[in-house]
């Protein structure tokens, strides 16, 4: 057997479920199969440090995203005044312009 059929085999029996899935072929795993790794989340240095949920951040968030929709549709029964006022166009356009500023405001 050449050496690089014996390293194709060595590398193929030492695959296992933890093995990377994208390796170069030079890299062989050098943990037997039949050894057990340690978890991620063993080894990791938080693992006992318990950080609160920002809490006040997460009811801003949630309060701004209930305020946007309101904010939004209250504009309705107020553009066409304003279009009106201080559009000097004809009464026919301004259904036109206030769409169009309505639109703009939308994701």
């Amino acid at each position: 057997m050449t050496s690089s059929a014996a390293s194709n085999k060595a590398y193929h029996s030492a695959v296992h479920e933890t093995t990377p899935l994208l390796t170069t072929s030079e890299s062989v795993p050098t943990a037997d199969a039949n050894e057990t790794q340690p978890l991620a989340h063993e080894t990791s240095p938080n693992n006992g440090d318990d950080t609160p949920l920002p809490r006040t951040q997460i009811f801003l968030l949630c309060y701004a995203r209930l305020v946007e929709p309101i904010a939004f549709f209250s504009i309705f029964p107020f553009i066409n005044k304003m279009i009106w006022e201080t559009g000097n166009l004809d009464e026919a356009d301004v259904g036109f312009y206030s769409g169009l500023i309505v639109s703009l405001m939308t994701d």
